[in-house]
C-alpha cells in the first residue's frame, strides 16, 4: 500500500523532517530484511547438516541431527514431536522450563517464525482460510490500518 503524498504544501523544515523519517524507515526495513535473511540462512544450514535422508539405512540407530550412535539403554534417543526423527539428548532443546522438547532444527524453525512474524500469517490463514492474506509488508500495513484505524492519522509506507 503505497500512498503518494504531496509535500509541496509543507514548509521546507517540515518537508525535510518527513523525508528524514521516510529515509530512516527505508534503512530500518533494509536492516530488518537482512536480519530475516540471516535467520533463514541459519535455519537452512541447520537443515542441511548431516540429517538422515531416505537413502540411508536405518539398521544402525543414530541421531538424525548429529549422526551419533544411540544406545539400547543409555542415550537411546527420543522422537521429536515436530519432525518425528529420533535425536540424542544433545540435539534437544527444552521449551521454557518444561519437559516438552524439540530437536534443534524444529526449535530453530519455530524461533525463526516467531522472530520474522510468519507465525501470525500461518495462524491467520488457519483461522480465515477463504481470505487471500500473504505475509508481505503491504498486506501487513493494510492489516495494521484496519486494526488501528481510529488512532492513525496518516500512514506512509
Amino acid at each position: 500500500m503505497t500512498q503518494e503524498v504531496n509535500l509541496n504544501s509543507l514548509k521546507e523544515l517540515e518537508r525535510e523532517m518527513v523525508l528524514q523519517v521516510l529515509y530512516r524507515d527505508q534503512v530500518v526495513q533494509k536492516v530488518e530484511e537482512e536480519r530475516i535473511r540471516k535467520l533463514k540462512l541459519h535455519l537452512q544450514n541447520l537443515r542441511w547438516r548431516p540429517a538422515k535422508n531416505t537413502n540411508q539405512e536405518y539398521k544402525e540407530k543414530s541421531c538424525a541431527r548429529c549422526q551419533k550412535s544411540l544406545g539400547l539403554v543409555i542415550n537411546r534417543g527420543g522422537v521429536c514431536q515436530g519432525c518425528s526423527h529420533r535425536v540424542c539428548s544433545e540435539c534437544r532443546v527444552f521449551l521454557r522450563k518444561t519437559y516438552v522438547w524439540k530437536c534443534t532444527v524444529c526449535f530453530a524453525d519455530g524461533d525463526a517464525k516467531i522472530k520474522t512474524g510468519e507465525w501470525f500469517f500461518e495462524e491467520r490463514a488457519k483461522k480465515f482460510p477463504d481470505e487471500k492474506f500473504t505475509g508481505d509488508n503491504s498486506t501487513c500495513t493494510v492489516f495494521a490500518v484496519r486494526i488501528c484505524q481510529p488512532r492513525i492519522l496518516m500512514l506512509w509506507t
